[in-house]
């Protein structure tokens, strides 16, 4: 209610017979119809700094995406395991070429270095004997798993996706009521299910090293998005960055 007993059509407010007072013989003049407004012209789209900006950043880490889609570049084997992995990547980089811009970002040395060590470093994983028997399949099972839950936490978070840490709008639906970072989740566990799949000294190396750039990102990450009161409200909510009830 809005402080009114009743609320009115316009047709159902009584109003006084209006008597028209004409000259005997005179025909009262024939209502004059307004002019139509003029209809502006479409404006065409301009091309901006900022937009061009974002279409390139979209495209660089698209292109990182795609890089990492072939981690065994010169030793690359067709299988389930390697199939996974580069559907997942190329999915992401596909995504990415999508995104809107930042409200705000962070740019800077660190973010540089804490984001290109969480991408990149995937890519060094090498071809390796395979792994056999339970191992190997649940390698595989870690992966799919890895990929699917990425995909469907990318798809409540939209055109929000970064490279950088940036605002691009808060989203606390789907796999964000569980934890503040599914997709951070899913993509270690699509590198670590590949790594288990072709086991050697080397990917267990480059997967134990992609663990503090990732932390380190997301620290990155809660670090700007604190100035927003919308995700001070969201970290109350959901305490957890990675795992429920663990961390």
């Amino acid at each position: 209610m809005y402080g009114w007993g009743t609320v009115q059509n316009c047709n159902m407010i009584d109003r006084p017979n209006l008597v028209l007072q004409t000259s005997p013989g005179v025909l009262p003049a024939p209502p004059i119809d307004a002019a139509p407004a003029p209809i502006a012209p479409a404006r065409a789209a301009s091309i901006t700094r900022a937009g061009l900006i974002n279409a390139g950043s979209n495209a660089t880490l698209a292109t990182l995406f795609f890089i990492t889609a072939i981690p065994a570049a010169g030793h690359y084997r067709v299988g389930a395991a390697d199939f996974i992995w580069s559907v997942g990547a190329a999915l992401m980089g596909l995504f990415s070429l999508v995104r809107m811009p930042p409200r705000t970002s962070m740019v800077n040395v660190r973010s540089i270095a804490a984001t290109g060590g969480m991408m990149l470093l995937p890519a060094l994983i090498k071809w390796a004997p395979p792994a056999t028997g339970w191992f190997y399949q649940a390698g595989v099972a870690l992966e799919l798993a890895g990929m699917t839950f990425t995909q469907v936490a990318r798809v409540y978070l939209g055109r929000s996706f970064g490279l950088f840490p940036a605002n691009r709008g808060i989203v606390s639906r789907g796999p964000f009521r569980l934890m503040r970072h599914p997709i951070y989740v899913g993509w270690f566990m699509l590198s670590l299910g590949y790594s288990m799949t072709y086991p050697s000294a080397r990917n267990v190396l480059v997967i134990a090293a992609i663990l503090p750039f990732m932390l380190w990102r997301i620290v990155q990450e809660e670090h700007l998005l604190s100035g927003d009161p919308e995700y001070r409200e969201y970290c109350e909510l959901i305490r957890y960055r990675l795992i429920p009830g663990i961390v």
